[in-house]
């Protein structure tokens, strides 16, 4: 057995107001907002927002409240968004702010559904859109970009007038949602492809000139128009230049990275303590502010020389590796995917990227696909609200070694703790990027802290998973229930009435373990569960399921119950308040709510079950399908079935390396979509409707989702032609012969391997109110 030891009687995080303090950020309600130097307020309570970016223009604006909808109910309480120049300027004075341009709808929405907003104007956003965002004619003029040249600041002025316009009356002090504005992006650290400059592959712009004097300008324009966030952001890595006044910097955090050829194991998965040293050099005072991500890696964008796939689990061993390594504010690039528009005069992608799809392999992607790093983030966006204000304060303590772990170490024990006072969290990561880390077995992690020693688990030994990455408590009061250590991972809590139940889940290969205080322990309660009593504490082996409730009666004698959830009901936990109260629900489905309806997606099934906590005394029904309910402990469950659908699909193949399909858009009510999963071998792929590119796929190993949805009326007695490129196996020979020459000499692989239509059943449920 492998026994670490950690001692925890270490002085706690000194929490001063920082140069970020004092924002006298205050609604026309009374919430404020504000900062320390190590966390953000929420009316005068720490917290740990989650930042979801999302490129408004890259999405149906038909489709942007659902999609909003379906962000907050994933866990996001602050959109971060691009304000392309190129996208709304692509003519010189020409500006568009309608359909999906419209910034201002998008804001207004933002502010319907309480979700804060950051604007990040640029005039330069990069973002992999062409010219990073700056619009071709702007390189005609005798100008300087990204500098202080006046003739670069007209243009840039005329576009932040433009921006002020939309967001009016929009900030955080006139009961608006903008609470943030960023001026430029990596400035003076990196610049983008120049595309317009046409002849060749690999001309950069330049990475800016000025510095701090620079974004100084910026912001003066930006206020002399009416832009007046109650805080800048500045992209801080790398060296990037950081205003030291007002202005927030923020992190990335990348694994997948098409920039670096033949990527080794980067260094994101190794525990350290960024508010003392952050991973890479940056030009700010680390301890005067709190550690915040504006773009740690919510998938990885696919190039035609770079081909990286995400995993799920990647995306969630970051969050909490960098959660462990003191970031107190978590944003994610990109949470949502999209499209790219069509320009007047051609695509406005950046070269060697898809021309349309952004899709980013993102939580939510083109067509607002939900991928398996959904749930995870959610679960972990549970955590956070839920417990913010607890890890908010706490300082991370390292083991001896750990931030000098390298990456491709398959050996070492990656393990840290954050805490206060005695208490706080154990993490524990066993995932590296490009490379498999065995199981570690027969592990044992002491704690001598100043409210007494703690053993994970508290006899013998864990086995931590290939993969698995989890948060553990120790010393915590939840609830009133003293916990003084647990090999489950906490996910969230609800008080109905008197009535307060904790909800922690079994990580895989982890036995489930909870050992409570035995001074404030009256009782403990569960039919088949092993406890055992000891002198000072009561170790529970508790059952593991949502049928299962562990009861606990307090000294006080007031009660709580205890959850364990699998893993798999986890990531199936939502958190709404609805029909007047805080609600659990657990589903298969998707989930978010609208107007006091639960909405529900079904993706390819036409029955599924919610599961409700508190149960709703009211008689709740559904607008489609047959409804049944029942019981699962606590829980009140209902059973939806909905008519099943069969798409009309008619596929043809004039050529193997073409698909001719015509689909019946007229699909019944209880389908909100229908996404056509394609499988293929190729190199890169394409789907026109007529003769117009509407999305466009690099291969990675994965199969091709097109929504068909926000296409629905073009599909009548239309075709829609999908197209592959071979991809080449063998050798290429070029040469010159008046014209440049190639012959191939080898196979072209371009088939299809299936194409199939798979329809998204969706019912809301509402309460009956007599």
């Amino acid at each position: 057995m492998a026994t670490y030891k950690l001692n925890l009687d270490v002085p706690n995080k000194a929490i001063t107001p920082g140069k970020l303090a004092n924002r006298n950020a205050v609604n026309p309600k009374g919430d404020t907002f504000d900062f320390t130097n190590f966390y953000m307020t929420w009316n005068g309570k720490p917290i740990v927002p989650v930042v979801g970016e999302f490129h408004f223009s890259r999405f149906s604006y038909l489709h942007w409240e659902e999609e909003l909808l379906k962000m907050r109910a994933g866990g996001v309480n602050i959109i971060a968004t691009y304000v392309f120049w190129n996208y709304h300027e692509e003519e010189e004075g020409v500006f568009r702010w309608d359909e999906s341009r419209n910034l201002r709808h998008f804001i207004d929405l933002c502010a319907k559904h309480e979700l804060r907003l950051i604007l990040r104007i640029g005039p330069f956003c990069h973002g992999e859109v062409r010219n990073g965002g700056i619009p071709d004619w702007v390189f005609e003029k005798p100008l300087e970009i990204r500098s202080n040249d006046e003739r670069y600041l007209f243009f840039t002025r005329r576009l932040y007038r433009q921006i002020a316009k939309q967001a009016q009356g929009s900030y955080f002090a006139e009961g608006g949602p903008v609470i943030g504005v960023q001026l430029e992006n990596e400035y003076m650290h990196c610049g983008a492809p120049l595309d317009s400059w046409g002849y060749k592959a690999g001309v950069f712009m330049s990475s800016g000139k000025g510095g701090n004097e620079h974004l100084a300008e910026l912001r003066r324009l930006a206020e002399e128009a009416g832009i007046k966030p109650a805080f800048y952001t500045a992209t801080a890595w790398g060296g990037a230049a950081v205003p030291e006044t007002d202005t927030l910097p923020m992190l990335a955090g990348y694994a997948y990275t098409p920039w670096i050829p033949n990527q080794p194991p980067s260094g994101e998965y190794i525990y350290r303590d960024l508010h003392v040293k952050p991973s890479e050099a940056v030009n700010y005072e680390t301890q005067d502010y709190p550690v915040a991500y504006c773009e740690m890696a919510g998938g990885m964008q696919v190039s035609y020389t770079a081909r990286p796939n995400v995993s799920p689990e990647s995306v969630e061993a970051m969050t909490l590796v960098k959660l462990a390594s003191g970031s107190n504010l978590l944003g994610y690039y990109m949470y949502h995917g999209g499209s790219n528009p069509v320009g007047k005069h051609g695509y406005l992608n950046e070269y060697g990227l898809p021309k349309i799809t952004y899709d980013y392999q993102s939580p939510l992607g083109e067509f607002g696909r939900v991928g398996k790093s959904y749930d995870r983030i959610r679960s972990l966006a549970l955590f956070m609200e839920t417990f913010g204000s607890i890890i908010a304060p706490m300082g991370t303590v390292l083991p001896e070694g750990q931030s000098d772990i390298h990456p491709e170490d398959k050996q070492s024990l990656r393990w840290c703790v954050r805490q206060k006072d005695g208490s706080g969290f154990l993490f524990l990561n066993n995932f590296q990027d490009h490379l498999e880390l065995p199981d570690r077995e027969d592990v044992r992690i002491e704690l001598e802290t100043p409210k007494g020693k703690v053993s994970f688990p508290h006899q013998g030994s864990l086995t931590l998973k290939q993969g698995v990455s989890t948060v553990l408590p120790f010393h915590l009061e939840m609830a009133g229930v003293h916990i003084v250590s647990a090999t489950i991972q906490p996910l969230t809590a609800i008080e109905n009435g008197n009535e307060r139940v904790l909800v922690f889940y079994a990580q895989d290969g982890l036995e489930p373990e909870i050992v409570l205080n035995r001074a404030t322990t009256a009782q403990v309660s569960q039919p088949s569960a092993v406890i055992t009593l000891e002198t000072d504490v009561i170790v529970v082996k508790p059952l593991v399921g949502k049928q299962h409730a562990l009861e606990v009666t307090l000294a006080n004698d007031e009660t709580v119950q205890i959850l364990v959830l699998t893993r798999e009901e986890a990531l199936q936990v939502y958190k709404f308040k609805l029909w007047g109260e805080e609600r659990l629900f657990i589903s298969e489905s998707r989930l978010y709510t609208k107007n006091e309806r639960l909405m529900m997606t079904s993706e390819g099934k036409e029955q599924w079950e919610i599961n409700v906590f508190p149960p709703v005394p009211e008689e709740v029904s559904a607008d489609h399908g047959l409804l049944s309910t029942g019981q699962a402990g606590v829980f009140q469950s209902y059973r939806i079935e909905v008519e099943a659908y069969e798409p009309s699909i008619r596929i043809e193949h004039p050529q193997e390396r073409s698909a001719i399909v015509e689909i019946d858009p007229n699909w019944p009510s209880q389908v909100s979509d229908l996404f056509l999963q394609v499988e293929y071998d190729g190199d890169v792929a394409a789907a026109y409707l007529d003769n117009r590119l509407i999305t466009d796929h690099i291969h990675y190993g994965e199969v091709w989702p097109i929504g068909l949805k926000q296409f629905k009326d073009d599909l009548e007695n239309r075709q829609l032609h999908l197209a592959i490129t071979p991809l080449r196996k063998g050798t290429v020979h070029t040469f010159v012969n008046q014209a440049l020459v190639e012959r191939f000499e080898g196979v072209e692989l371009a088939v299809f391997h299936q194409i199939q239509p798979v329809p998204y059943y969706g019912a809301a449920l509402y309460r009956k109110i007599k």
